[in-house]
């Protein structure tokens, strides 16, 4: 629903406790789980870049930097937006917008102009649809139990991660790339429909200080550091995920599947069994252990041929699994319910831009030096995310009026 321009205040339903698996949450993760499948169905696009559209590295670095930040650019303004006019309707807009991209895909045959113009459209739809899902997971979860909650809507995408490529790959075998990209249009038309059905725990409030704006959000000191640190987490994640790919083909490695599969795996399992354990143990420690494993798992990227695809998928799944809900539910920690979508679309939005970077400079690395040394880069930008993590002061920078949390 619209809310025009008041002010907003989370509300749990009337006699609602900590439990986290209502109607309206799991309503949410139904509706995601569309929008999940249309999404990762594009992680085979290094695939298609190289099979059909004959192209190499420098492509997929192109095409991969393109999308990144265009999201990059769209998501603060999107979680903007989501605060000042509710959740829902991005939601919807950003799940249609998907499926249509998705059917346009299925006229692509050449690396051109119309190939960017798509991944942009679907920048912009990802952008609405994260936005303003993740705030409607935050607003449903109960304080204690964010980590878990974001864990969870999180799982939508990653159970997707192994679904979604393992149908993509062999629908596009037996039935051609444009078939498989409309079946991404009809698991984006599904999270439109579902979506209908949600409500959202808004409500207009005269009361309380005027909404922080966008910018004094982004440049507290303690959301600039969160942002450093998942900045340099997106440049090794978006070279694990799109370079592994092109060096397995290299490699001799005819599918890849098994990545996706066993990274979807393992991180369900991580979430679905240790999700309440990560705010128990401790979000902040949670995020430099899980940190720490990630800096050997990009290590362990360079031995693709030796290692093999699921093993690397199944540690990608172990460290990404606990870091991303551990280190996103730090980050919220310092804000209120009427900042949240900023806060979550900040945080992605600093993913993306090392998504887009990454994969930009990394691509020419590859053409030049091999793959391999695109996985050492990745390992040196995790480290560094590490040292910036460890070496913050604790509570520094807190929202003002908002009790200081340990810094993550």
């Amino acid at each position: 629903m619209s809310i025009g321009r008041g002010r907003l205040r989370a509300l749990m339903a009337p006699g609602a406790s900590d439990r986290l698996l209502t109607r309206g949450f799991t309503s949410l993760l139904l509706a995601q789980l569309g929008f999940g499948y249309a999404f990762s169905s594009y992680f085979l696009l290094p695939k298609f870049v190289v099979v059909v559209l004959g192209g190499g590295p420098r492509e997929i670095g192109l095409l991969t930097a393109a999308h990144n930040g265009a999201v990059f650019a769209l998501m603060p303004v999107m979680g903007a937006l989501v605060d000042r006019f509710g959740r829902r309707p991005f939601l919807t807009a950003g799940a249609l917008l998907m499926a249509v991209a998705s059917l346009l895909f299925t006229t692509i045959d050449s690396f051109g102009p119309a190939i960017f113009a798509l991944r942009a459209v679907q920048a912009l739809a990802f952008a609405m649809a994260f936005a303003a899902g993740s705030a409607l997971a935050v607003d449903e979860a109960p304080p204690e139990r964010v980590a878990q909650a974001i864990g969870l809507f999180g799982l939508t995408f990653l159970s997707m991660n192994a679904v979604a490529p393992i149908l993509v790959e062999e629908v596009s075998v037996r039935a051609g790339w444009p078939t498989a990209f409309g079946l991404a249009a009809a698991g984006a038309i599904a999270c439109a429909l579902l979506s209908l059905r949600l409500r959202e725990r808004v409500v207009l409030d005269g009361l309380g200080e005027p909404m922080p704006g966008l910018l004094v959000v982004a440049t507290r000191p303690s959301l600039l550091r969160v942002m450093a640190v998942i900045a340099l987490v997106g440049i090794a994640f978006s070279a694990i995920f799109n370079f592994h790919q092109p060096f397995a083909l290299e490699a001799g490695m005819q599918r890849v599947r098994a990545f996706f599969a066993a990274y979807a795996v393992v991180a369900i399992g991580v979430r679905v069994g240790f999700g309440n354990w990560i705010d128990r143990f401790g979000r902040r420690r949670s995020a430099i252990a899980a940190l720490t494993l990630y800096v050997g798992v990009a290590l362990l990227a360079s031995e693709i041929p030796r290692a093999g695809l699921a093993v690397l998928g199944a540690a990608l799944g172990l460290a990404h699994g606990v870091f991303y809900p551990a280190f996103n539910a730090v980050a919220l920690e310092r804000s209120g319910p009427r900042e949240r979508g900023k806060v979550m679309a900040l945080y992605q939005a600093a993913f993306q831009a090392g998504g887009a970077a990454g994969p930009l400079a990394l691509g020419l690395l590859a053409e030049r030096a091999g793959y391999p040394p695109v996985f050492f880069a990745a390992a040196a930008c995790l480290a560094l995310a590490l040292v910036v993590l460890v070496s913050s002061p604790d509570g520094s920078g807190a929202a003002p009026g908002r009790k200081r949390a340990k810094f993550g």
